[in-house]
């Protein structure tokens, strides 16, 4: 940022007063003596290029600021920006070469979770979801964004978007809860089942010790133990699910989401309400 005027005359004029030679010989102070006329000009000078560095240094960051810089948190950020309408196209722009819409409209922006990761082929998977409570994309929105992401994408790399419907978990348990809270307390766990799953942040990982930690957690619990935890895709049948706990032993520690994100099992008789067992002490 450029100084004042001000400022550099009087670091000129105190370097001036610090020499060895200069500062037993320049020692006026009238406002009218040479030397500070001459310090008041070249103070005049820096501060007209500094502020000709100011402008280059703004316009060369409001450039680069533009520009498409391919890391997958730019790629992020542009696909929250993607705009979708089902009466009138949206169709995105290069501006200066960069992305951006003719009428920028945030009601049209739908993507609300949103994860970029490249696989060891280099091409870049994109799982996307919508909704304050994430669910897919319809077919012609799913349509609508590969197209925006391959116009704004950098060429020769295959961006591939997906959208599912959640991931499922199923959560044999015994709990061991505080007798007066019995009333409350099956509600509450699957609560904090949930609220934990909802949490996981999008493209996470379902841990075994987290939700069993979310279970002791709840107000009334003794312990907790878990008898079959496994988690599926929303297209694999409940049966071909895997496990993550079979009887009571520890098969794998933590679950990848396929979809970005995962919910509590819902195939009929194996739910939250059916698969944890109560026992009071």
């Amino acid at each position: 940022m450029a100084r004042p005027i001000a400022e550099i005359q009087t670091q000129i004029l105190d370097n001036i007063a610090a020499d060895s030679v200069l500062g037993s010989l320049l020692t006026s102070t009238s406002k009218r003596a040479i030397y500070r006329n001459f310090a008041y000009i070249i103070a005049v000078a820096i501060n007209a290029l500094e502020q000709l560095i100011d402008i280059f240094t703004a316009n060369v960051e409001s450039i680069a600021a533009k520009a498409a810089p391919a890391t997958p948190a730019w790629l992020q950020d542009q696909i929250f920006k993607f705009q979708y309408s089902a009466t009138n196209p949206q169709v995105i722009q290069l501006i200066d070469f960069a992305p951006a819409y003719p009428v920028p409209d945030t009601t049209l922006q739908i993507i609300t979770r949103c994860s970029v990761t490249t696989n060891l082929s280099n091409s870049v998977i994109i799982k996307v979801a919508k909704g304050d409570t994430p669910g897919p994309l319809t077919s012609d929105e799913l349509s609508a964004l590969q197209d925006y992401i391959n116009t704004i994408g950098i060429a020769g790399v295959v961006y591939t978007a997906t959208s599912n419907d959640s991931d499922k978990l199923y959560v044999q348990a015994n709990v061991y809860y505080k007798g007066q809270y019995s009333a409350v307390i099956q509600a509450n766990v699957i609560a904090a089942i949930e609220s934990f799953l909802s949490a996981i942040p999008f493209n996470g990982q379902a841990k075994v010790t987290d939700l069993e930690n979310a279970i002791r957690n709840v107000d009334g619990v003794n312990d907790v133990v878990l008898v079959n935890v496994k988690a599926r895709a929303n297209s694999t049948a409940f049966a071909s699910g895997s496990y993550l706990v079979q009887n009571q032993q520890v098969i794998g520690r933590l679950w990848n989401t396929v979809a970005g994100y995962i919910v509590g099992e819902t195939d009929s008789g194996n739910t939250l309400a059916d698969s944890l067992n109560f026992i009071a002490e």
